[in-house]
């Protein structure tokens, strides 16, 4: 073997391996190819790498809530009439045998539906509904969810557009409408005080990833974790002591200024405390009442929450939502959310660009328009079937 090669040989093993990727790169690069590695930080900053955003949440315990007043409960007070009629014949009740039913505008369309929540824990719930009639404009209005409230203490109104007017939980509130007050925040007492503060990862990925990119991670994330004896014997302690800490605690409501709101021409909101929230419903001489105040029973822990520092969440605002009920629901808002930006886009469009007045503009109205000069020649003679003609003026 000649030297030169033996050199060659050598360098080739004693070549950085670093050196050596560098190359291959470099090769695969030449001819268009890319090779993706998790690891690798440039791909991190060309954005292709998606890391988990870390944000740090507030711990909040769920109790049993009840009707404060369940003896005055109007449907099923009014379920042997089946159905209630308005002074002119219209529907205006109906009554399931269970106890639940639907309220209905004097147009036919249902105004609010009392029914059963899929969720755990959440009992029953009331969803107000618009008319569909058009607005003082004349323009049309999408039938959408105006507000929904459960036996769990979860409030939340809308505008005809999708936009959070008032939300409240069995914890706190938040009114977001200046025509309602201002903006301003409550709580109805103290049991989740201090708040518990922990890390979570939130993951930037797609909600639905593809078939096929789930087939690619094999049965990975199908193995279920090995939990010993022992870390569930210290969990549970855990789980026991903050339990019995939290029980223990006094329970003392806070008293909140009313909140009073109109939520369409026909159902109005008034909210005293968390046990005396009255939901009216007027049409002519016909008058409704519901109380959909709620009283916490702060003995009994019903399951754990979470949720960003300083935010007042609903369950209508998780997504994905846990069941059909509150998917159709977020469907109904986001469709009324996505009419209203359709039509200020098509506003924004059509819009006419206003003249903006000026002392130019202002001058050149009330002066005297300039005539165009007249142009005058000398005497010429010009032959036009010989005969002698004078050119005088021109415009």
């Amino acid at each position: 073997m000649k030297p030169c090669q033996e050199e060659e040989k050598i360098s080739s093993v004693l070549e950085p391996k670093s050196q050596s990727l560098q190359k291959f790169t470099d090769q695969d690069a030449a001819r268009g190819a890319v090779h993706y590695s998790l690891s690798n930080r440039s791909f991190i900053d060309k954005g292709w790498t998606m890391l988990p955003t870390e944000k740090i949440v507030r711990k909040l315990n769920v109790y049993r809530m009840r009707p404060s007043h369940p003896e005055f409960d109007w449907f099923e007070n009014n379920k042997s009439k089946k159905v209630m009629h308005y002074d002119t014949g219209e529907i205006l009740a109906e009554f399931d045998e269970d106890g639940r039913g639907r309220w209905f505008y004097r147009n036919g369309r249902i105004a609010l539906a009392y029914y059963d929540a899929e969720e755990v824990n959440a009992g029953q719930r009331y969803v107000v509904y618009s008319n569909g009639e058009p607005d003082d404009k004349g323009r049309a209005r999408p039938i959408t969810v105006l507000a929904t409230f459960d036996y769990l203490g979860n409030g939340i109104v809308f505008d005809h557009t999708g936009k959070i007017r008032l939300k409240y939980n069995q914890t706190e509130g938040v009114v977001l409408d200046k025509d309602i007050g201002p903006v301003s925040h409550w709580k109805w007492h103290e049991l989740n005080d201090p708040p518990v503060l922990q890390k979570v990862m939130i993951d930037t990925q797609m909600a639905v990833k593809d078939a096929e990119i789930l087939k690619l991670g094999g049965n990975e994330g199908k193995i279920p974790r090995v939990d010993t004896e022992e870390m569930l014997a210290i969990e549970f302690d855990n789980f026991i002591k903050e339990k019995s800490k939290k029980l223990s605690q006094k329970f003392k409501p806070f008293q909140i200024k009313m909140k009073a709101l109109k939520i369409n021409e026909n159902f109005s909101l008034r909210v005293l405390d968390q046990a005396t929230v009255y939901l009216n419903f007027r049409d002519g001489p016909t008058n409704l009442k519901l109380n959909l105040g709620m009283i916490l029973d702060h003995k009994e822990i019903v399951d754990t929450d979470t949720a960003e520092v300083g935010e007042v969440t609903c369950n209508l605002e998780r997504f994905p939502a846990r069941t059909d009920s509150l998917a159709m629901l977020q469907r109904s808002v986001a469709h009324a959310q996505h009419v209203e930006r359709l039509r200020l886009e098509r506003e924004r469009r059509f819009r006419l660009s206003e003249v903006k007045p000026s002392v130019d503009r202002i001058t050149a109205a009330i002066s005297r328009p300039l005539k165009p000069p007249v142009n005058t020649v000398p005497e010429t003679e010009c032959m036009c079937n010989k005969r002698k003609r004078t050119m005088c003026e021109y415009d």
